[in-house]
């Protein structure tokens, strides 16, 4: 499938009208703008997907043996069957058929995206064009965000189970969904600027942190932490790794909590949420209420599991069930994707969602040893991206996230294609 030219596969029929060859890409780039800067903007958003859908459904059409030959297609496929076959025993069906929806409409997107995702030049294309969306983003975060919204972020006191004081509704996301976008796409740049070198790469990267810290969003803080960190620790082959970088890790963590705890903007900003989550571990803090509701619903889930393990209750069932057989507050979601996908799917529903991340982690990370250059780069920004992923759905909901799931397909591609290189060029 490597760098197949529409064109020409089609030359010999007349009716097919000539096309650019990369408008998979803009609409592929489209999508991203909707998903991550103008997602408030209704008619976009759905006429994107809708556009995206019928011009690559008409290419996929023509190819139904090779995208029903891809693993992505089968696996996320049986995947959405499971989801739809759980309304058989959802109490609450019309939230199974909800979260079906929305889960199928990204897998139909993301199935489609494979058909593109068949050389690392095009990834590349693609990543690069989530990058350039995230300019769009700052942009019309600042001009749709109030400046009083930025003065209550800064200066407000507020409650750290609280959302207000917090960035990101202005534009369609929760602040904990802004704060995880921020931490994604300075990565991405991250990834631009090693390449390149180019300064004004940093400019960007500096603006999404600091937007990062006005969403005070705790888990975002602890991704941009771990896909810095891993990607400067992977993306080159070091000597003495250990006696070089661990040590320099270590000293920056300290240097990084002082400031967090001592200055008082960033304290401000992070510092007092951070602090409740001590108490989870440390009886001299005091737990806040967000970090204590989460524990117990994980508890929740867990039981719910423990009595329904191979089926679970139902997907999207999860708020359903916590709410009237566990008192929980009001009916809503797990704050873990294990914990949602475990619950409500069971054994099967979490396999068929997670075995793919995994295995690419798993091959990824063996490539990264017979891996230089650029493709080194390239395979430390993928590793790295799947896995702070698998480790931050512990603590928060990505099934439903458009941007996960799209960068989710572009690290199983990419697994695939640069463990098909290492295999031919071996």
């Amino acid at each position: 499938m490597n760098n197949l030219n529409y064109n020409s596969m089609f030359q010999n029929r007349k009716f097919i009208i000539r096309i650019p060859k990369d408008i998979c890409n803009l609409l592929i780039f489209c999508l991203t703008v909707a998903f991550i800067a103008l997602r408030s903007i209704v008619p976009f958003l759905y006429g994107v997907q809708l556009i995206f859908i019928s011009y690559m459904g008409i290419i996929a059409i023509k190819k139904l043996n090779k995208i029903f030959a891809t693993q992505y297609v089968v696996v996320y496929g049986m995947f959405f069957l499971w989801c739809c076959l759980s309304v058989l025993w959802s109490p609450a069906i019309d939230k199974t058929m909800a979260a079906a929806v929305s889960v199928g409409q990204m897998i139909v997107i993301c199935s489609l995206m494979t058909l593109y995702l068949v050389s690392i030049e095009k990834i590349e294309k693609v990543l690069f064009g989530i990058a350039i969306a995230s300019i769009i983003m700052i942009a019309f975060l600042i001009l749709k965000t109030q400046p009083s919204e930025w003065v209550d972020a800064l200066t407000g006191s507020f409650s750290a189970s609280s959302d207000k004081g917090r960035i990101g509704y202005s534009i369609g996301h929760h602040p904990n969904a802004m704060g995880n976008l921020c931490a994604l796409l300075a990565f991405v740049w991250l990834y631009f600027y090693d390449k390149s070198k180019r300064k004004i790469y940093l400019v960007w990267i500096l603006l999404l942190s600091f937007i990062l810290l006005f969403t005070k969003s705790r888990a975002a803080i602890l991704m941009l932490i771990m896909y810095f960190f891993g990607y400067i620790i992977l993306a080159k082959k070091r000597r003495f790794l250990f006696i070089k970088i661990i040590p320099t890790i270590i000293i920056l963590s300290f240097i990084l909590y002082w400031a967090i705890f001592n200055i008082p903007i960033l304290y401000e900003l992070i510092g007092f949420r951070i602090e409740g989550v001590f108490g989870v571990f440390n009886s001299s803090y005091t737990m806040d209420a967000s970090s204590y509701t989460r524990i117990n619903m994980m508890k929740y889930g867990i039981d719910m599991f423990k009595k329904h393990p191979f089926t679970g209750v139902g997907f999207g069932n999860y708020a359903y069930y916590a709410y009237h057989y566990y008192d929980l507050f009001s009916e809503t979601y797990a704050h873990s994707n294990y914990i949602e996908i475990l619950a409500g799917l069971g054994v099967v529903g979490i396999f068929l969602y997670y075995i793919l991340p995994v295995l690419s982690c798993i091959t990824l990370g063996l490539n990264l040893k017979r891996t230089n250059g650029s493709l080194r780069k390239l395979c430390a920004f993928l590793f790295v991206a799947i896995i702070v992923r698998l480790i931050t759905d512990f603590i928060k909901i990505t099934y439903n996230d458009e941007l996960t799931q799209m960068i989710n397909v572009i690290c199983i591609c990419g697994a695939s294609l640069i463990n098909r290189m290492q295999k031919e060029g071996g």
